[in-house]
């Protein structure tokens, strides 16, 4: 089972604004912070657990008990420096924080909305990388949008760093895909994090 390290997020790391929003409450080292996923109110949907859509550039962070709220502009203007990536090859350890990250939100997203198909995921990856701050295509998109401002927001990335993990992560999709329905590459991630079967939709 793979785990998160133990300072998987170092505020000195952050932009300055998120330092900020994470300084009150204080963000503890040890915890792992994820967007929160918008909930409607149960009692319209028959008591269905369903995601509320928004303004993406609005989000909340949660570590399972507190929660921290931030807007940011754009994706764009989180990059940072021109650093140029390492060639990533099929383990790649560069960016490992990032690659969890990046799993961890795809498996939450897939608890409340199904799991998501491997050629469904290949795209947003795509689309974040080819055009960060494009139009949304849906309430996943967005939510992984939201994921990669948490990531750049509290880890010093280039444009170019960012779009070599998200070549990655469109890499390991295309390799597990094995249909138009196919859903292999969530399944993997639940495998690697130890986490129960989900389910398809």
């Amino acid at each position: 089972m793979q785990e998160p390290p133990e300072t998987f997020f170092r505020p000195e790391d952050f932009v300055p604004e998120l330092r900020e929003v994470f300084a009150d409450p204080p963000l503890e080292r040890r915890k792992t912070v994820l967007v929160a996923i918008p909930i409607k109110d149960p009692s319209l949907t028959g008591g269905r657990h369903e995601p509320h859509g928004g303004d993406r550039q609005i989000m909340s962070f949660t570590d399972g008990k507190e929660f921290w709220h931030w807007e940011v502009e754009s994706l764009r203007s989180l990059f940072r420096g021109d650093r140029q990536p390492p060639v990533l090859g099929d383990y790649p350890e560069a960016y490992n924080d990032s690659f969890i990250l990046f799993d961890l939100h795809v498996l939450e997203i897939s608890k409340f909305v199904g799991d998501r198909r491997d050629a469904e995921m290949k795209e947003i990856f795509s689309m974040l990388r080819r055009r960060p701050d494009g139009r949304s295509q849906g309430f996943v998109h967005d939510y992984l949008w939201q994921a990669a401002a948490l990531i750049l927001g509290t880890r010093p990335l280039s444009q170019a760093e960012f779009e070599a993990i998200l070549v990655r992560l469109e890499r390991s999709c295309r390799t597990f895909e094995q249909g138009p329905t196919s859903r292999d590459y969530v399944t993997m991630l639940r495998s690697t994090f130890g986490q129960a079967d989900g389910h398809g939709r």
